[in-house]
């Protein structure tokens, strides 16, 4: 090979070889949750922006995070998501209110020449971030409804519906049905509320039969009928298209199938309660056995126990057996003395009956700012 022929090969190589470039703009997400770090700018940019020392006002026409859905000019002309701008030695950084939701694409767009101060130049440029959804976790089911029973008082106010993970929210009443025993099915038979009733991890949902159909005396009742008639059968069940939060239909049907039976007036009375006093010295549980079934929701958080000082003796509480049984188990042995089960009277049954009161609508009657509370007492000794 001639010397010429190898110098033409060497310099070939070299075009094709690739050249060393400057960094360019990057989006990258630091932290958990995260914070949107955008770096790769020039030192240059870098250092002006730090010696500008821009308001959060400023910045805002520099930099602008938003969700990334729509036509580009949907993109462009949407409004930035809540959160803080600032400028490090090494990025601009973005830090949101709330965090980013996994599974949504998001933009920036940022503008260095438009810092004041800053005599910047240079083209705007866009940036793409996205935080993967995690894998979906198992199909989600019903875990539960309550009341328990099978055999519920005709003026029952509330069902409680659990689920084993989130399902999509908005329109529920169109995706439960109460069907009576020949075949017709009870039209509207619960509150419709704008804002549903969710807990706060959102897996419970609560249902409020409609008082006015509830009460017996109220024209809603008169005119559309009662919910539910004592000794008639009644099944409540899911539609088929209730999805879960990824979309996928819940992974079996379910269906409560009751009987209506008397409706119950009679108020709470925690002195007709069967209590059964733990020894000392053993971390065997207080046990209760109620009169009736009470609120599933209300029991768990209404009831606790204090000893002769008035402490609150630390332990969990459990609710079963219908809702008519439930145990106190202490954090540590008991101490032989004299306790108190104290009961809030607010605890209600599952016609909404509370304690010392029978449960009742007058719309005339204007709501307290602040309710008093009461507490009824159940005093038991340690022996």
């Amino acid at each position: 090979m001639t010397a010429l022929r190898a110098s033409v090969i060497a310099l070939s190589l070299f075009a094709l070889a690739p050249q060393a470039r400057a960094a360019e703009p990057q989006a990258k997400l630091v932290g958990n949750p995260p914070v949107v770090h955008v770096v790769g700018l020039a030192d240059a940019t870098r250092t002006a922006l730090v010696k500008a020392k821009l308001s959060a006002a400023e910045l805002a026409k520099v930099a602008r995070f938003v969700v990334d859905a729509g036509t580009p000019a949907e993109v462009a002309a949407r409004p930035s998501v809540a959160g803080d701008w600032s400028v490090t030695a090494t990025a601009l950084v973005f830090e949101p209110q709330f965090p980013l939701a996994p599974g949504v694409k998001y933009r920036v767009f940022c503008d260095p020449a438009a810092a004041p101060r800053a005599k910047l130049t240079g083209a705007p440029f866009a940036l793409t971030v996205f935080i993967p959804k995690p894998p979906p976790g198992p199909r989600v089911q019903v875990t539960g409804v309550y009341p328990t029973g099978n055999r519920l008082p005709e003026n029952t106010l509330r069902l409680y519906l659990y689920f084993s993970g989130p399902v999509t929210r908005g329109d529920v009443y169109a995706r439960v049905k109460l069907t009576r025993d020949d075949g017709k099915v009870v039209d509207h038979p619960f509150v419709e509320l704008v804002e549903e009733l969710w807990s706060e991890d959102g897996l419970r949902l609560t249902l409020i039969f409609d008082p006015g159909r509830v009460k017996r005396g109220l024209a809603p009742r008169e005119e559309h009928g009662p919910i539910l008639e004592e000794g008639r059968g009644y099944a409540f069940e899911l539609t088929a298209d209730w999805k879960d939060g990824e979309g996928r239909p819940l992974l079996t049907p379910f269906k409560k199938t009751f009987t209506a039976t008397a409706p119950d007036d009679q108020p709470v009375t925690p002195d007709e309660w069967a209590l059964v006093a733990p020894r000392a010295n053993s971390d065997a549980p207080l046990m209760l056995r109620l009169a009736k079934p009470h609120d599933h929701a209300l029991l768990g958080r209404m009831m606790w126990v204090v000893d002769a000082d008035g402490k609150r003796v630390p332990g969990t509480l459990t609710v079963g057996g219908g809702e008519r049984v439930v145990s106190f188990a202490p954090a540590k042995p008991w101490a032989k003395g004299n306790y108190k089960l104290m009961i809030d009277a607010r605890l209600e049954d599952v016609c909404g009956n509370r304690v010392g009161e029978p449960f009742e609508v007058d719309v005339f009657k204007p709501i307290p700012v602040k309710p008093a509370v009461k507490v009824a007492e159940r005093p038991f000794a340690v022996k």
